[in-house]
């Protein structure tokens, strides 16, 4: 269910957001002829609109090849976990909607900004989160096709938020996009604060995207589970931008293997709800090590390479021959 607040979705919309992106760039430009950041960035824009309508040209062959939908199994999922979108979203007042649904569209928008800032600070790894865009965006469609749903408010229409339905995991034919879980909302956000770097304004602000993301998620269109499924998914994303391939797979194994899980044994997933939880907050803890492992590991990594051409001592003073001493034989 969307926020009545018309004011605010009128005036902040991710077209609108889509037009400030490109005027700034222009502007940009125009004032900063010889900087390089503004075209790569306005290139990305570009290529991010021109994707926009064959992914959603892919999600509506999804919807109409896949129209039973298996948001009832998520459901109950959320209701072994202890905490179901029901009642987060029925937490949050008007207002807090329409902020939360200001998050939820401007995504993309993020996305470019999050580029741009990356590109300017020069640090290297803009390209790398490009990567991670790409794998998270290339194989997250693909992965809902394993378990194809559309949301809480799409499968319990006005029940939702303030109802509490009692149903029983069977399949049900809904019109919409299946694009629940993992949620590429949730993973995107989380490349953020992957990618924040040691900047604590950077990791500030990602961390309250994160909260945001987490919120707006919840109070529309997606389900707990789709949140716990897409922390592996982003460590996938972000560890194979990195090049680090075992454990990035490894992740997406974890991924798998909850989807799977969910489509062929939610009856004993939810039979057995501490087992659900335990299995979730292992996820969580399970994709955090590797993230952290990698970060040890680049942290131990030399900044600079270490010189193998000799250096010599200082010049001998008069009556005494030069020698050349390489610079590993040296005594501190």
């Amino acid at each position: 269910m969307l926020p009545s607040n018309p004011l605010l979705i009128t005036f902040i919309t991710p077209g609108i957001a889509w037009a400030f992106v490109v005027l700034g760039l222009c502007i940009w430009m125009v004032f900063r002829p010889n900087a390089n950041e503004a075209p790569k960035i306005l290139l990305v824009s570009v290529a991010f609109l021109i994707l926009g309508p064959i992914c959603e040209a892919i999600m509506d062959a999804e919807s109409r090849g896949f129209p039973l939908k298996f948001d009832y199994f998520l459901y109950l999922a959320d209701k072994g976990l202890g905490l179901t979108a029901f009642s987060v979203a029925g937490f949050f007042s008007e207002w807090q909607r329409s902020v939360l649904y200001v998050i939820y569209q401007l995504l993309m928008p993020c996305m470019i900004v999050w580029y741009g800032v990356h590109l300017k600070r020069g640090d290297g790894r803009a390209s790398k989160l490009l990567v991670a865009y790409l794998a998270s965006y290339a194989v997250g469609p693909c992965l809902y096709l394993i378990v194809p749903a559309c949301g809480p408010a799409y499968a319990f229409g006005k029940a939702f938020p303030m109802g509490s339905p009692d149903v029983f995991p069977a399949l049900v034919q809904l019109k919409g996009w299946p694009n629940a879980i993992p949620s590429l909302h949730m993973s995107t956000a989380l490349l953020f604060v992957l990618f924040a770097g040691k900047s604590r304004v950077m990791c500030t602000m990602a961390w309250m995207y994160l909260v945001g993301t987490v919120g707006a998620t919840l109070a529309f269109e997606h389900y707990l589970i789709d949140l716990i499924v897409a922390v592996p998914f982003a460590c996938f994303a972000a560890l194979a931008a990195e090049g680090v391939m075992r454990r990035a797979l490894a992740n997406l194994a974890l991924v798998l293997g909850w989807l799977l899980a969910i489509r062929f044994a939610t009856p004993e997933l939810v039979l057995y709800p501490v087992v659900l939880r335990v299995l979730a907050l292992v996820t969580i803890g399970f994709a955090s090590f590797s993230m952290r492992s990698r970060s040890k590991a680049a942290s131990r990594a030399p900044s600079e390479p270490l010189s193998t051409d000799p250096q010599c001592l200082p010049a001998p003073q008069s009556g005494q021959s030069a020698i050349l001493v390489p610079v590993e034989e040296r005594e501190c």
